[in-house]
């Protein structure tokens, strides 16, 4: 195992986990790419698309990307095939705005997302153990929660600006955006340069199935019993935006962001910090937020001004940001090597299944229980909350 030195090893994760986070904010399918179809005029069920293929696609795959990598013992040079895939992905959207018709150019762009998405999913598997073998532990936390607040801090500039200079955008501003993401992941090749995470090959966890890793680990399988049920800190989300839209049309959307992007950038060295102390103790914490700011919000519900909305979508963000580093912490610290890879490519796929199932339905009883939805996603996160106390101590 070598180590570029711990501090440089460190500031250049922090480095490169934040342009990649930023990265990923300007080619958001949840914000710029359903700008970019629409202003193509493509056509709407390409952007129902988006989101699912973004996100599942960069789950589900993970374990037969896993079967793959394993022999590559050098997991930084994988990082980096992830990583030119994904910026040769959005550097292809360019010509698909530019150039093509509306429905050619929206197919392609969605192809490339998939393409983008498989990509991602090579930087998930390989970055954690990245982070695992080149920072110690008791310090990944903090790694995590610093890049992740400075991504928040980026996001909000971002916001703002979009907010500010709306009315000035047109296609060349997009392609910008869309290029300028490409480019930042291509920045971040240089600067992994002198990082070097080698992992010892193990011929039990390449022999090792989806389906034995699952029954046979059971810290694993607690891990993702409870990842999934705290997947409703971040789908509860929408529905804050949604339901006060409904209550009030004027566009709202921007103060959302705002909020979100705030409550990264100052509670997310904080949450890296106490995960670092203990990660379990955290996702607690973290969810217990989460669930006063739903209470809350369903109990004021029709009562409640934009800005007691806004306010507590900050705070639900605020525990997202803990229930996710946390998460991620007490991943790095609970498993090493070959190991880490497993339980990233096995969990992450089955989340991302788990993810289709649940947006699935919540799509379809939101229209038929209205705000109910919020005490039902509320007791998954309880149950969510229960079940922690089955995840066995990390330090």
């Amino acid at each position: 195992m070598s180590k570029a030195s711990g501090s440089g090893a460190f500031l250049r994760l922090v480095v490169i986990s934040s342009m990649t986070k930023l990265a990923d904010i300007l080619i958001s399918a949840k914000t710029t790419l359903p700008w970019v179809l629409t202003s193509i005029g493509a056509p709407s069920w390409m952007i129902s698309l988006l989101v699912p293929v973004r996100e599942s696609g960069s789950l589900i795959p993970q374990w037969p990307l896993k079967q793959r990598i394993q022999q590559f013992t050098q997991r930084q040079r994988v990082w980096r095939v992830g990583v030119f895939v994904q910026a040769s992905a959005i550097m292809g959207m360019v010509p698909a705005v530019a150039f093509l018709s509306p429905y050619s150019g929206g197919l392609l762009i969605l192809f490339l997302l998939i393409v983008l998405s498989l990509g991602r999913a090579l930087c998930s598997l390989t970055m954690k153990d990245m982070e695992g073998v080149l920072i110690e532990k008791g310090r990944r936390g903090k790694l995590v929660g610093f890049a992740s607040g400075i991504s928040g801090l980026l996001s909000l500039l971002s916001a703002l600006a979009l907010i500010l200079g709306e009315a000035h955008f047109d296609q060349v501003w997009l392609l910008w955006i869309i290029a300028s993401a490409s480019m930042l992941f291509i920045a971040t090749l240089p600067l992994s340069l002198t990082l070097h995470a080698k992992v010892e090959s193990d011929e039990n966890d390449q022999q090792a199935s989806f389906l034995f890793t699952l029954k046979h680990d059971r810290a694993l399988l607690h891990l993702i019993i409870s990842r999934c049920l705290l997947l409703h800190s971040a789908l509860i989300a929408p529905f804050f935006v949604s339901i006060t839209t409904s209550q009030d049309d004027t566009f709202q959307l921007p103060y959302f962001i705002a909020a979100s992007s705030l409550a990264t950038f100052l509670s997310s060295y904080v949450w890296g910090t106490w995960s670092d102390k203990s990660a379990v103790l955290t996702i607690r914490i973290a969810t217990g937020i989460c669930l006063l700011a739903s209470g809350v919000f369903y109990l004021c519900f029709g009562l409640a001004s934009l800005w007691l909305n806004v306010g507590l979508f900050f705070f639900l963000s605020v525990g997202y940001a803990g229930v996710r580093t946390a998460r991620k912490t007490y991943l790095l610290d609970i498993a090493d090597g070959n190991t880490r890879t497993q339980y990233v490519a096995t969990a992450n796929t089955v989340v991302g299944y788990v993810l289709l199932a649940f947006g699935g339905v919540y799509a379809v009883l939101y229209p038929i229980i209205g705000e109910q939805i919020l005490p039902l996603m509320s007791a998954f996160l309880f149950i969510g909350l229960m079940q922690s106390y089955w995840l066995k101590k990390e330090k």
